[in-house]
């Protein structure tokens, strides 16, 4: 019997290449041909790669053809193994032992028409299956003449699932021998586009072979199979679950607001609106650039950074606390003010703990659990708060009701990240604060640049046009503000994957990551804009009070520095993860040039239009800029 071994190939070191040859060397197989087929410069995919092997073994005389991956071992294995299988089987294989599981062929789920490595071990040694893991599989020559070749749409994963299912259709043999374990170190188990093509060649697979009841089923089930293939993917899962997050809160904060102004009068609303703005004076101060140093960071290191780094963040929390108390008396606000600054100070050691659960969870790709624990709270809050002004009518027991709760949350979140960590507590290490302090400054110095040059056309604008000019400018303005949680969605939950592959020099992945992202932000804050551009002309004159209307061509204008600002962050995110954050405080410098500079020559003349479009084209600048950058660091970083 002529053997034909198949193995194709991607970007496979020639080093695995020998490893294989002698391997099957050593099967002592008296006629064979090998045949490697290298995908690595072409686009056929792993059933084309298969297809060519076959023809080429067919056209030689092999009547046994094995197909197999790069990644397996054969030395368990003997030539007396394969021609055993072989004999019983018209398509065959062995048990396979992967990440310490041993997987005994595949089986089909009946009512879903999927298929799924088994676990179980067969009772007998030769056990039918419904497929052959394609890692290695041996298939005679007599059912290629007869089914034909792989179909080579799959591209990648369940050609083989669609291959031995058609054998089986069309009456051949399809087993295992489950007493031979060979070793699968699946290489591609790293691969980003894994679990989409899966997701997809199943669906195509149930479509192709399924029955009327089996896709009516997956239809109905398809709310739940959605929620599975996002668990999946932790990014995803994180970024959706952050953005949701955020608008919930955004939305629940609204419905307060719209309370509290029915509620109280102007004077006694104006107690809640200073007491939140003065312990905001100094939030900046409380993360100090930790958030952005500890997702780049901390990927990888040992458990006394993490421990260090909630340390001094504690640290900060205590000192902005005080600096906000000092200057509430300093300002000498009157008691009722003084008191509720008081009672919401304790936001800033909430913000703690929830700022360190978040670094900590994103670092393992878990950060919608702090989506989950956020909303639970904010939902709680805002009904809490709700309800003390509907039983209690007092401003002073909103902010009693907000100590309380936000109290809770600190400590809440304080036991989850004890949870996470274990041993967690507070170290006193100031030269381990000092170390962070001066990492953490230069993305302290991008946040301060970046908020200044943003903050420049408003300045401006009030100085050479007035008020009423600002106020326009803002209404639309504030539109992108909301939607900038998405930025800080989008941050949160790739930047410790930049980080984690940067550090291991993964630079295929690094790449396609980018390449992902960019579809993947192009298209929510593309379409967030486009619609926003579409409706508000529609919507907003029946909410917006008359004198706002002509803030709505500015919306329009400036909706559309979203997915610039997103397509930014992803080359910002990879630039931090490759150590050239001072790159980004260059480019940052020059807008700090660029936006004043431009806004002083054209407000004069277009007014609030011409910081509309100034945004608009800074900010596709900074897309330009910023991509030209991180090739240039990519190109330096991966040699």
């Amino acid at each position: 019997m002529k053997f034909g071994f198949i193995f194709v190939l991607f970007k496979t070191p020639e080093s695995e290449i020998n490893r294989l040859k002698k391997e099957i060397k050593e099967l002592k197989i008296q006629d064979y041909r090998l045949y490697f087929i290298d995908n690595t410069d072409n686009n056929i995919g792993y059933a084309g790669g298969v297809n060519q092997g076959i023809k080429k073994a067919i056209r030689d005389g092999c009547e046994l053809i094995v197909v197999a991956n790069p990644d397996i071992s054969l030395a368990a294995l003997t030539f007396l193994d394969f021609v055993q299988a072989a004999k019983r089987f018209d398509i065959s294989g062995f048990a396979m032992n992967q990440e310490g599981k041993t997987y005994y062929g595949g089986e089909l789920d009946k009512w879903r028409m999927s298929g799924g490595l088994s676990e179980k071990k067969p009772r007998t040694k030769f056990s039918k299956v419904d497929f052959v893991s394609g890692s290695l599989m041996m298939i005679d020559k007599a059912v290629v003449d007869k089914i034909g070749l792989f179909d080579e749409s799959y591209f990648l994963y369940y050609e083989e699932v669609d291959y031995c299912y058609r054998a089986r259709k069309a009456g051949f043999r399809v087993g295992i021998d489950s007493s031979k374990i060979y070793q699968h170190f699946e290489v591609s188990k790293d691969n980003p586009a894994k679990n989409y093509y899966l997701f997809k060649n199943r669906l195509k697979f149930l479509i192709k072979y399924g029955s009327s009841k089996q896709k009516l089923r997956e239809l109905l089930r398809l709310p739940k199979t959605i929620y599975e293939e996002i668990i999946k993917r932790p990014f995803y899962l994180s970024f959706f679950s952050l953005n949701i997050s955020s608008l919930v809160n955004k939305i629940l904060h609204f419905v307060l607001f719209l309370v509290l102004i029915r509620s109280f009068p102007p004077q006694e609303y104006a107690v809640y609106t200073l007491a939140w703005t003065h312990v905001g004076l100094f939030l900046p101060l409380l993360d100090f650039g930790t958030t952005s140093y500890g997702l780049v960071y901390l990927p990888g290191q040992k458990k006394d950074s993490s421990i260090n780094l909630f340390s001094f963040r504690i640290v900060l929390s205590l000192l902005t606390l005080l600096l906000t108390l000092l200057f509430a008396f300093i300002f000498r606000y009157p008691p009722a003010i003084l008191t509720a600054i008081i009672l919401t100070s304790v936001v800033i050691l909430a913000n703690t703990f929830s700022g360190s659960f978040l670094i900590f969870s994103s670092i393992i790709e878990k950060s919608y659990l702090v989506s989950l624990v956020s909303m639970i709270f904010q939902i709680t809050l805002v009904i809490t708060l709700i309800g003390t002004v509907f039983f209690s009518g007092r401003m002073f027991y909103i902010f009693v009701a907000t100590f309380i709760l936000y109290s809770f949350y600190a400590i809440f979140n304080f036991f989850l990240i004890k949870k996470q960590i274990k041993g967690l507590g507070f170290k006193f290490s100031p030269s381990a604060w000092l170390a962070i302090a001066k990492k953490s400054m230069v993305f302290l110095m991008i946040s301060l640049i970046a908020g200044f040059y943003s903050k420049a056309d408003v300045l401006l604008l009030n100085f050479m046009k007035g008020a009423k000019e600002v106020g326009i400018y803002s209404s639309g303005y504030k539109f992108l503000d909301a939607l900038m949680f998405m930025v800080t969605a989008y941050n949160v939950s790739s930047m410790p994957m930049f980080a984690k592959f940067a550090k291991e020099k993964r630079k295929n992945l690094f790449v396609s990551k980018i390449k992902k992202d960019f579809v993947l932000v192009l298209l929510a804050g593309g379409l967030t804009a486009l619609g926003i551009f579409v409706f508000s002309p529609l919507v907003l004159p029946l909410v917006m009070k008359e004198d706002y209307h002509s803030g709505i061509p500015v919306l329009r204008i400036i909706i559309f520095a979203l997915p610039m600002i997103l397509l930014t962050s992803i080359a910002l995110n990879g630039l931090y993860a490759l150590k050239r954050a001072k790159w980004v405080i260059c480019l940052f410098l020059f807008q700090l040039v660029y936006n004043p500079l431009m806004n002083i020559i054209l407000i004069p003349r277009y007014s609030y239009f011409a910081s509309s479009w100034i945004t608009l084209v800074g900010e596709s600048i900074n897309v330009i800029i910023s991509f030209i950058i991180l090739k240039k660091a990519i190109n330096e970083n991966f040699r």
